[in-house]
Protein backbone atom coordinates (compact mmCIF):
# COMPACT_ATOMS: atom_id res chain seq x y z
CA UNK A 1 0.00 0.00 0.00
CA UNK A 2 3.00 2.26 0.62
CA UNK A 3 3.98 1.87 -2.98
CA UNK A 4 0.51 3.20 -4.73
CA UNK A 5 1.02 6.56 -2.04
CA UNK A 6 4.27 6.36 -4.00
CA UNK A 7 2.95 6.35 -7.32
CA UNK A 8 -0.13 9.00 -6.63
CA UNK A 9 2.46 11.39 -5.69
CA UNK A 10 4.57 10.94 -8.56
CA UNK A 11 1.40 10.88 -10.44
CA UNK A 12 0.44 14.83 -9.10
CA UNK A 13 4.65 15.47 -9.57
CA UNK A 14 4.16 15.05 -13.38
CA UNK A 15 0.92 16.24 -13.78
CA UNK A 16 2.65 19.46 -15.69
CA UNK A 17 4.47 17.29 -18.34
CA UNK A 18 1.77 16.04 -20.02
CA UNK A 19 2.22 12.54 -19.68
CA UNK A 20 -1.90 11.67 -20.13
CA UNK A 21 -4.55 11.84 -22.15
CA UNK A 22 -8.17 12.08 -20.64
CA UNK A 23 -11.45 10.59 -22.55
CA UNK A 24 -14.81 11.61 -21.22
CA UNK A 25 -18.29 10.11 -21.98
CA UNK A 26 -21.85 11.73 -21.25
CA UNK A 27 -24.17 8.44 -22.45
CA UNK A 28 -27.70 9.90 -22.14
CA UNK A 29 -30.70 6.96 -22.33
CA UNK A 30 -34.05 7.42 -23.16
CA UNK A 31 -36.17 8.92 -19.73
CA UNK A 32 -32.65 10.82 -18.82
CA UNK A 33 -30.72 8.07 -17.43
CA UNK A 34 -27.15 7.31 -18.29
CA UNK A 35 -23.90 6.80 -17.76
CA UNK A 36 -20.81 9.76 -16.84
CA UNK A 37 -17.30 8.17 -17.44
CA UNK A 38 -13.80 9.16 -17.32
CA UNK A 39 -10.98 7.13 -18.71
CA UNK A 40 -7.51 8.53 -18.21
CA UNK A 41 -4.63 6.84 -20.00
CA UNK A 42 -1.00 7.27 -17.88
CA UNK A 43 0.61 5.43 -19.76
CA UNK A 44 3.34 7.40 -20.95
CA UNK A 45 3.52 8.38 -17.25
CA UNK A 46 5.47 5.31 -16.61
CA UNK A 47 8.25 6.13 -19.57
CA UNK A 48 8.52 9.77 -17.92
CA UNK A 49 9.11 8.60 -14.78
CA UNK A 50 11.41 6.04 -15.39
CA UNK A 51 13.87 8.50 -17.08
CA UNK A 52 13.38 10.63 -13.86
CA UNK A 53 13.67 8.28 -11.31
CA UNK A 54 15.98 5.33 -13.47
CA UNK A 55 15.66 2.16 -13.95
CA UNK A 56 16.98 1.01 -10.28
CA UNK A 57 14.54 3.03 -8.34
CA UNK A 58 11.97 2.54 -10.48
CA UNK A 59 12.51 -1.29 -9.26
CA UNK A 60 12.65 -0.15 -5.63
CA UNK A 61 9.44 2.16 -5.72
CA UNK A 62 7.01 0.53 -7.81
CA UNK A 63 4.93 -2.84 -7.73
CA UNK A 64 6.44 -5.81 -8.44
CA UNK A 65 3.24 -7.10 -9.62
CA UNK A 66 0.33 -6.10 -11.83
CA UNK A 67 -2.23 -4.63 -10.69
CA UNK A 68 -5.78 -5.18 -12.10
CA UNK A 69 -8.49 -3.95 -9.81
CA UNK A 70 -12.06 -2.81 -9.71
CA UNK A 71 -13.18 -0.88 -6.40
CA UNK A 72 -16.46 0.37 -6.08
CA UNK A 73 -17.07 3.97 -5.33
CA UNK A 74 -19.21 3.05 -1.85
CA UNK A 75 -16.46 1.55 -0.66
CA UNK A 76 -13.73 4.77 -1.09
CA UNK A 77 -16.78 7.01 0.33
CA UNK A 78 -16.40 4.85 3.76
CA UNK A 79 -13.88 7.33 4.78
CA UNK A 80 -14.55 10.44 2.88
CA UNK A 81 -15.77 12.26 6.21
CA UNK A 82 -15.86 15.97 3.71
CA UNK A 83 -18.27 14.47 1.03
CA UNK A 84 -21.82 15.64 1.91
CA UNK A 85 -24.66 13.00 2.02
CA UNK A 86 -25.82 14.21 -1.13
CA UNK A 87 -22.82 13.75 -3.25
CA UNK A 88 -22.14 10.47 -1.89
CA UNK A 89 -25.80 9.44 -3.37
CA UNK A 90 -25.12 10.32 -6.56
CA UNK A 91 -21.44 8.18 -6.54
CA UNK A 92 -22.18 5.44 -4.68
CA UNK A 93 -22.99 3.05 -7.43
CA UNK A 94 -19.92 4.22 -9.30
CA UNK A 95 -17.11 2.11 -9.72
CA UNK A 96 -13.40 3.11 -10.20
CA UNK A 97 -10.43 0.46 -12.31
CA UNK A 98 -7.03 0.83 -12.18
CA UNK A 99 -4.67 -0.84 -14.62
CA UNK A 100 -0.81 -0.92 -14.10
CA UNK A 101 1.26 -3.11 -16.28
CA UNK A 102 5.17 -2.10 -15.77
CA UNK A 103 6.18 -5.09 -18.27
CA UNK A 104 3.80 -3.07 -20.59
CA UNK A 105 3.70 0.20 -19.74
CA UNK A 106 0.39 0.34 -19.29
CA UNK A 107 -1.25 2.71 -16.90
CA UNK A 108 -4.68 3.30 -16.98
CA UNK A 109 -7.73 4.55 -14.63
CA UNK A 110 -11.52 3.98 -15.45
CA UNK A 111 -14.60 6.17 -13.47
CA UNK A 112 -18.26 5.06 -14.25
CA UNK A 113 -20.92 6.46 -12.45
CA UNK A 114 -24.59 5.77 -13.57
CA UNK A 115 -26.92 8.50 -13.35
CA UNK A 116 -30.89 8.18 -12.79
CA UNK A 117 -31.64 11.46 -14.42
CA UNK A 118 -30.86 14.62 -15.67
CA UNK A 119 -30.77 16.56 -12.61
CA UNK A 120 -28.82 13.88 -11.33
CA UNK A 121 -26.20 14.21 -14.48
CA UNK A 122 -26.10 18.08 -13.80
CA UNK A 123 -25.55 17.40 -9.72
CA UNK A 124 -23.08 14.70 -10.58
CA UNK A 125 -21.05 16.76 -13.33
CA UNK A 126 -20.49 19.51 -10.99
CA UNK A 127 -19.45 18.02 -8.09
CA UNK A 128 -17.02 15.85 -9.92
CA UNK A 129 -15.54 19.17 -10.82
CA UNK A 130 -15.87 21.44 -7.79
CA UNK A 131 -13.41 19.91 -5.78
CA UNK A 132 -15.71 18.14 -3.49
CA UNK A 133 -15.55 15.78 -5.03
CA UNK A 134 -12.16 15.44 -7.48
CA UNK A 135 -10.99 12.32 -9.23
CA UNK A 136 -7.28 13.47 -7.17
CA UNK A 137 -9.37 12.81 -3.75
CA UNK A 138 -10.93 9.42 -5.42
CA UNK A 139 -7.59 8.27 -6.01
CA UNK A 140 -6.20 9.55 -2.81
CA UNK A 141 -8.96 7.01 -1.63
CA UNK A 142 -8.09 4.25 -3.50
CA UNK A 143 -4.55 4.41 -2.34
CA UNK A 144 -5.63 4.24 1.37
CA UNK A 145 -4.62 8.43 1.53
CA UNK A 146 -6.70 10.20 4.19
CA UNK A 147 -9.28 11.75 3.13
CA UNK A 148 -8.64 15.93 1.83
CA UNK A 149 -11.52 16.70 -0.23
CA UNK A 150 -12.09 20.31 -0.88
CA UNK A 151 -8.53 20.84 -1.26
CA UNK A 152 -7.18 23.15 -3.86
CA UNK A 153 -4.76 20.88 -5.07
CA UNK A 154 -3.23 17.30 -5.32
CA UNK A 155 -1.44 17.29 -1.98
CA UNK A 156 1.81 18.18 -3.51
CA UNK A 157 1.52 21.61 -4.59
CA UNK A 158 0.37 20.73 -8.16
CA UNK A 159 -2.86 21.62 -9.94
CA UNK A 160 -5.75 19.63 -9.61
CA UNK A 161 -7.11 19.30 -13.03
CA UNK A 162 -10.64 19.38 -12.06
CA UNK A 163 -10.02 22.79 -10.49
CA UNK A 164 -9.62 24.08 -13.95
CA UNK A 165 -13.04 22.49 -15.11
CA UNK A 166 -14.44 23.96 -12.21
CA UNK A 167 -14.67 27.40 -14.45
CA UNK A 168 -17.59 25.75 -16.52
CA UNK A 169 -21.31 25.66 -15.52
CA UNK A 170 -22.84 22.24 -16.43
CA UNK A 171 -26.26 22.18 -17.23
CA UNK A 172 -28.66 19.28 -18.22
CA UNK A 173 -32.38 18.84 -19.06
CA UNK A 174 -34.28 17.16 -21.53
CA UNK A 175 -33.56 17.77 -25.06
CA UNK A 176 -30.53 20.33 -23.98
CA UNK A 177 -26.72 19.57 -22.94
CA UNK A 178 -24.47 23.01 -21.70
CA UNK A 179 -20.98 23.43 -20.28
CA UNK A 180 -20.54 27.85 -19.96
CA UNK A 181 -17.89 29.43 -18.66
CA UNK A 182 -18.52 31.38 -15.19
CA UNK A 183 -16.79 34.37 -15.17
CA UNK A 184 -16.20 34.79 -11.38
CA UNK A 185 -14.97 31.54 -11.30
CA UNK A 186 -12.31 32.17 -14.58
CA UNK A 187 -11.20 35.62 -13.01
CA UNK A 188 -10.61 33.97 -9.22
CA UNK A 189 -8.39 31.01 -10.92
CA UNK A 190 -6.53 33.33 -12.89
CA UNK A 191 -5.73 34.62 -9.90
CA UNK A 192 -3.95 31.38 -8.26
CA UNK A 193 -0.07 30.37 -8.46
CA UNK A 194 -1.74 26.82 -10.14
CA UNK A 195 -3.25 28.72 -13.07
CA UNK A 196 0.69 30.15 -13.15
CA UNK A 197 1.63 26.78 -13.79
CA UNK A 198 -0.68 25.56 -16.35
CA UNK A 199 0.02 28.91 -18.60
CA UNK A 200 3.83 27.83 -18.06
CA UNK A 201 3.57 24.57 -19.65
CA UNK A 202 1.32 26.09 -22.10
CA UNK A 203 4.09 28.29 -23.48
CA UNK A 204 6.37 25.18 -23.05
CA UNK A 205 4.25 23.57 -25.64
CA UNK A 206 2.90 20.58 -23.46
CA UNK A 207 -0.48 19.13 -24.91
CA UNK A 208 -2.44 17.07 -22.59
CA UNK A 209 -5.30 15.34 -25.40
CA UNK A 210 -9.07 15.87 -24.11
CA UNK A 211 -12.02 14.28 -25.96
CA UNK A 212 -15.54 14.35 -24.88
CA UNK A 213 -18.12 12.27 -26.32
CA UNK A 214 -21.96 12.84 -25.42
CA UNK A 215 -23.99 10.20 -26.58
CA UNK A 216 -27.67 11.08 -26.74
CA UNK A 217 -31.61 9.82 -27.15
CA UNK A 218 -32.56 11.34 -30.05
CA UNK A 219 -30.57 13.24 -33.09
CA UNK A 220 -29.19 16.38 -32.31
CA UNK A 221 -30.69 19.66 -33.73
CA UNK A 222 -27.46 21.85 -33.19
CA UNK A 223 -24.04 21.92 -31.33
CA UNK A 224 -22.52 26.01 -31.40
CA UNK A 225 -19.04 24.62 -30.98
CA UNK A 226 -16.87 24.87 -34.11
CA UNK A 227 -14.90 22.03 -32.37
CA UNK A 228 -17.44 19.44 -32.47
CA UNK A 229 -18.14 16.78 -35.16
CA UNK A 230 -21.74 15.23 -35.13
CA UNK A 231 -21.98 11.10 -36.37
CA UNK A 232 -23.83 10.28 -39.26
CA UNK A 233 -26.81 9.14 -37.01
CA UNK A 234 -26.87 12.66 -35.57
CA UNK A 235 -26.94 10.71 -31.38
CA UNK A 236 -23.48 11.31 -30.88
CA UNK A 237 -21.27 14.16 -30.92
CA UNK A 238 -17.46 14.31 -30.30
CA UNK A 239 -15.12 17.21 -29.14
CA UNK A 240 -11.30 16.97 -29.02
CA UNK A 241 -8.92 20.00 -27.88
CA UNK A 242 -5.79 20.38 -25.71
CA UNK A 243 -6.83 20.66 -22.32
CA UNK A 244 -3.82 23.64 -21.41
CA UNK A 245 -5.41 25.68 -23.97
CA UNK A 246 -8.35 26.03 -21.53
CA UNK A 247 -5.91 29.07 -19.97
CA UNK A 248 -5.69 31.06 -23.04
CA UNK A 249 -9.27 30.51 -24.51
CA UNK A 250 -11.92 29.54 -21.67
CA UNK A 251 -14.87 30.14 -24.14
CA UNK A 252 -13.52 27.98 -26.76
CA UNK A 253 -15.07 24.96 -25.05
CA UNK A 254 -18.41 25.98 -23.75
CA UNK A 255 -20.39 23.94 -25.86
CA UNK A 256 -24.96 23.56 -26.04
CA UNK A 257 -26.48 20.57 -27.59
CA UNK A 258 -30.01 20.57 -28.32
CA UNK A 259 -31.60 17.49 -29.44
Amino acid sequence: MNKMKYIFTLVGMFLLAGCFEINEDIDVKPGGSGVYAVHTNMSQLLQAMQSYLGKEEMDKQMPTRNIDTTVMMKTLLDTASNISAENKALIKDGSVHLLLNMQQKEFNSDIVIPFKSLSDLQKLYNSMNNQSLGFTQLFKGMAGKPDTAGSSSNGNGMPDMNQFNAIYDFTSRDGYLSRKLNQEKWKALQQTSQYAQMKDAGNMGISIPYTLTITVPRPVKKVDNDLAKIFPDRKKVIIQYNLIEVFDHPEKFEYTVTY
